[in-house]
């Protein structure tokens, strides 16, 4: 051996030293050892004064259980292991200084970082690798040079890869090829507070640091806590209780840590109920659901059956789409944890959506907005959804004059107000002209499509930017609106809209005869009311004409509902 020792003479050194109680210990309580001693660096950088670690302290006590970690993943060698990722050079644009800007911009991807270059890198140089911890020290601080001022970016750093190297440790025995890069970026780090504490130290004394005669005077082939060679401190030694926590006189510690598991369990039901209500339930929470896995998709292939049994008297055909969907949701189950979602479970949720549609009052017998079932939250979603609305209001000057504001406010404050608010989605054109509606359904994916000011049994009116507004018949409207298969339904808040009965989509609701301003208001207010709430179609106009009753304003309102089948051939 050289008068120094090399950096792997220092790692089995130490971990020999240890390897007793290392044998004792499970990987991830050596793991919490490590963090813990590297939590005394940030204390010199907070200039916290401790009168049982000094800065040099704590940095020979990281790296004195950093090998100990390294030996209880069997790693072989330290050099080998830090030198692959480092091989005298930033390992991303494989220079020494490396370039700070250019490594912001590519770190840490694949497509960037060039592996095949590293991997020649480190052939190239092993020879040349360092020897003892100053020269390993000093390799660092070419790659990357300190500064003095730079106080805390170690530490700093060093919190971020800790956090990588524990999910490393916590995956490796699956994955473990996560452990050797995160582990040797954490020496880096060690290496980089080395360095700033240098740097403070010539600057404090006027002599140079050696990290390496620091470390050797803390862990001279002995344990200097026992004096023995091979450690046989009790696994927990008096001496380090208190180091870095702090004890509070709590008294009685049995109710503190007393907690039952029937109560646990009782609680954060409750809670968890509570959380899901006030975020609009199921419905609040409509995107993120995951119909693929775990309770959620055994709910929603029981609320297929559910459904199945309750239409199979009126229509067996829909009972059979609904059983067969069921079987195809069971099957596209993936398990707990997967990254990916099923591929396939947008297109059955969508499709059994569309099935509701055709289904009516038979739904609600199934599916109760008041029961908090999983079946039955997942019913209510999926028979109102995410729904987007866009609200489309014209009044040309030369038309009387409209409350379009106030039905607008209406509308608006209905969702507000609504549990189920984050489940729908309202946008707006005012002054419309037929252009906007036209780009705007091209533009967006719109459920819902309300009309609100003036219209006539052959059409509505829009804006033209003149005094006189222009009118778009209704036969054109249902074909526009035919090319957009997700509008669900057409509300047309204006005098006489259906007077012809034309369909413009699955459900259209429309006026038989002239509407009272304030009375097409209110009606608007009740039907958002339902539909924010969950209800159907059908229920949201009976609300609507509810409302428009109990303020006694338009008696016998014309409204009515259309469907396809009420069209005239």
């Amino acid at each position: 051996m050289s008068s120094l020792p090399r950096l792997d003479d220092l790692y089995k050194m130490v971990a020999h030293m240890y390897s007793e109680q290392n044998a004792q210990r499970p990987a991830r309580e050596t793991f919490a050892h490590f963090v813990e001693v590297c939590g005394m660096l940030a204390q010199n950088d907070r200039e916290k004064k401790s009168e049982d670690v000094s800065p040099e302290g704590a940095l020979c006590k990281a790296l004195g259980w950093y090998f100990p970690l390294m030996a209880k993943f069997k790693v072989s060698s330290v050099e080998d292991l830090v030198f692959r990722k480092f091989p005298g050079a930033c390992p991303y644009c494989r220079l020494s200084p490396h370039d700070d800007s250019y490594c912001k911009t590519v770190r840490g991807t694949e497509r960037t970082l060039n592996h095949e270059a590293v991997r020649k890198l480190y052939q190239q140089n092993w020879k040349k690798r360092p020897t003892g911890l100053d020269d390993w020290q000093k390799m660092f601080q070419r790659i990357y040079p300190r500064r003095l001022g730079e106080r805390g970016r170690s530490t700093v750093g060093l919190l971020e890869e800790l956090g990588e190297l524990a999910e490393a440790v916590r995956v490796f025995d699956r994955y473990p090829k996560y452990f050797a890069g995160e582990a040797a970026d954490v020496f880096s780090y060690l290496m980089g507070y080395a360095n700033e504490h240098a740097l403070r130290f010539e600057r404090d004394y006027g002599r140079e640091f050696s990290f390496e005669d620091e470390f050797l005077g803390r862990y001279p082939g002995l344990c200097v806590q026992c004096g023995y060679s091979v450690c046989v401190c009790p696994l927990i030694p008096e001496a380090t209780v208190g180091r870095l926590a702090k004890e509070l006189d709590l008294g009685n510690l049995q109710p503190l840590f007393g907690l039952d598991p029937t109560t646990l369990a009782r609680d954060a039901s409750g809670t968890a109920s509570e959380v899901l209500e006030k975020l609009g339930g199921y419905l609040g929470l409509a995107e993120r659901v995951p119909f693929d896995r775990g309770e959620t998709n055994r709910a929603l292939l029981l609320l297929c059956l559910k459904l199945a049994d309750a239409v199979q008297k009126d229509n067996p055909s829909v009972a059979e789409r609904l059983r067969s969907a069921a079987m195809k949701v069971g099957n596209a189950a993936t398990y707990a944890g997967n990254r990916r979602r099923s591929p396939e479970i947008t297109q059955l949720v969508n499709s059994i959506q569309a099935t509701l549609l055709g289904i009516g009052p038979k739904v609600d017998e199934v599916v109760d907005s008041a029961c908090h079932t999983l079946p039955s939250q997942l019913g209510l979603l999926l028979k109102t959804g995410q729904v987007r609305v866009l609200l489309v209001s014209a009044n040309p000057p030369a038309t009387d004059s409209l409350r379009l504001g106030a039905e607008e406010r209406a509308i608006r404050e209905a969702i507000q107000l609504s549990k189920y608010r984050d489940a729908i989605h309202l946008s707006t054109l005012p002054a419309a002209r037929v252009d906007d509606v036209r780009r705007a359904l091209m533009s967006g994916d719109y459920d819902v499509v309300h009309f609100c000011g003036h219209g006539s049994p052959s059409g509505l009116i829009f804006e033209t930017g003149e005094d006189s507004g222009a009118e778009a018949p209704l036969e054109a409207l249902s074909r526009l609106f035919a090319r957009y298969p997700r509008i669900k339904c057409v509300v047309l808040n204006t005098c006489e809209s259906l007077a012809r009965l034309i369909s413009l989509a699955p459900f259209t609701v429309g006026m038989q005869a002239p509407v009272d301003d304030e009375a097409a208001v209110e009606f608007a207010r009740g039907f958002y009311d339902a539909l924010a709430a969950g209800r159907q179609i059908e229920f949201a106009v009976e609300e609507g004409i509810a409302n428009v009753g109990l303020k006694n304003l338009q008696s016998n309102f014309p409204v009515r509902v259309l469907t396809p089948r009420d069209s005239p051939s």
